[in-house]
């Protein structure tokens, strides 16, 4: 197992030392995401995230902050999701210490300077009109918007516009200062790394870090919402979809065969859902499963993209698939096959150490606990085909079905009566 502990502030560190490999992953994760976010902070966690490169205080300015990233030799990035950011690189072992050194930096010691946020937010801005502009993108925010209305999921990661426009220092330090805590971060690393030499390196960062939390608890549980939204764009050629039922959150006892179910309908070239839609009917070059989960609920989605004089026919044969699996299971064949795929994708991800690095941090952060590859697959390998059929019964229910669609010709493009099951 790898090793864990915990500061006495409250951070956890995490390392997964691999003597087969020659670099390092270390990933700096804050436990807050834009679900965390109140109203009026709505696309702040991703403003923190983008301006914390902009300069801090042993590099101040943006050109500094480059040339530090590129002595690396590897790589260095940040993400925002829904429940967390990272702030993560892969080095080889002897630029360690200085990866460790600027993620650190990046968490406790960011500048604000009003002229380079000024220039940020013009960045921030231009990427929220890319992701409108990507229907792909924007199809999957419209899903999220009308799924869970109301809750903290239903915001957009980026924000809105006229939102991100008026941020300045005053809102992201006071952000930054009530998020960037000891007990909301999480500091994970594996590869060519030693414990005792890494916790070293960590010791003067977690020091500087506040102690405490200043936030108001979890968000309010989010409850999706079956609903149909047809969303015309003349400028498309094709429209995208994004459909959905309600699944399980991140500890939940079905996950697994939740999992299984997913990769069963749309989860390679011989699922239900690419046979049905691409190789028989020709409705879409593209057609995929795939779940989200998070802390109380989750989604098990359906992508894809097709003519928009067709949208209605490859809804309604999507709706027939999912009824079929729901009410006559399916085979011992091609549960096998989920089965092989999802345990192929897990040992495949064990020789990777970015990617241990980050099924390490997500465990911790969502699961509560950490499992080894075995205990993984063992997971997996108990999904039977009765467990697999009560989930899909209660998973793929037509009333629960939510429908987002992008690019259709008219408001009315999907109908209500192509949702029945």
């Amino acid at each position: 197992m790898p090793y864990r502990t915990l500061t006495p502030n409250g951070t956890e560190i995490l390392i997964d030392p691999i003597p087969s490999v020659r670099s390092c992953s270390v990933g700096f994760w804050v436990k807050r995401g834009s679900c965390w976010e109140r109203p009026e902070e709505e696309g702040l966690a991703h403003f923190i995230e983008h301006t914390v490169f902009k300069g801090t205080e042993r590099y101040p300015e943006p050109q500094i902050m480059a040339e530090a990233t590129d002595r690396l030799g590897g790589s260095l990035d940040a993400f925002t999701g829904k429940e967390s950011a990272c702030f993560y690189g892969k080095v080889l072992k002897e630029k360690l210490p200085d990866l460790v050194d600027l993620l650190g930096e990046l968490v406790t010691t960011p500048r604000f300077e009003e002229e380079e946020l000024a220039r940020e937010r013009n960045v921030i801005l231009e990427e929220i009109s890319q992701s409108e502009d990507q229907p792909d993108d924007w199809v999957s925010e419209l899903f999220y918007a009308n799924y869970w209305p109301g809750s903290p999921l239903a915001h957009s990661i980026l924000g809105r516009r006229e939102q991100v426009a008026s941020y300045g220092a005053d809102q992201a330090q006071a952000f930054f200062q009530k998020t960037y805590r000891a007990p909301n971060l999480l500091v994970a690393a594996a590869g060519d790394v030693e414990v005792e030499p890494f916790l070293a390196l960590l010791r003067p960062i977690l020091e500087a870090l506040p102690s405490g939390g200043m936030d108001e608890g979890r968000p309010a549980p989010s409850q999706p919402r079956p609903f149909l939204l047809n969303t015309p764009r003349k400028d498309l050629q094709q429209a995208s979809l994004v459909m959905g039922f309600p699944a399980c959150g991140h500890v939940h006892p079905d996950r697994a065969a939740v999992n299984v179910l997913s990769h069963v309908l749309g989860g390679g070239m011989s699922s239900r859902l690419f046979m049905e839609l691409r190789e028989k009917n020709a409705l879409c070059y593209q057609v995929g499963s795939y779940l989200t989960h998070y802390h109380d609920t989750g989604a098990l989605q359906i992508s894809a993209s097709c003519a928009p004089e067709r949208a209605r026919e490859l809804v309604r044969r999507t709706v027939a698939e999912c009824a079929k699996v729901r009410d006559q299971g399916v085979t011992l064949e091609e549960m096998e096959r989920a089965k092989l795929q999802l345990r192929t994708n897990l040992v495949f991800s064990q020789e990777s150490a970015s990617s241990r690095m980050f099924s390490l941090a997500y465990q911790s952060l969502h699961n509560q606990s950490l499992m080894t590859l075995d205990e993984q697959i063992a997971e997996i390998e108990d999904v039977d085909l009765d467990q697999l059929l009560r989930v899909a019964r209660e998973v793929l229910r037509p009333e629960a079905f939510g429908v987002s669609a992008l690019g259709t010709r008219k408001a009315s493009g999907i109908r209500s009566k192509d949702l029945a099951g």
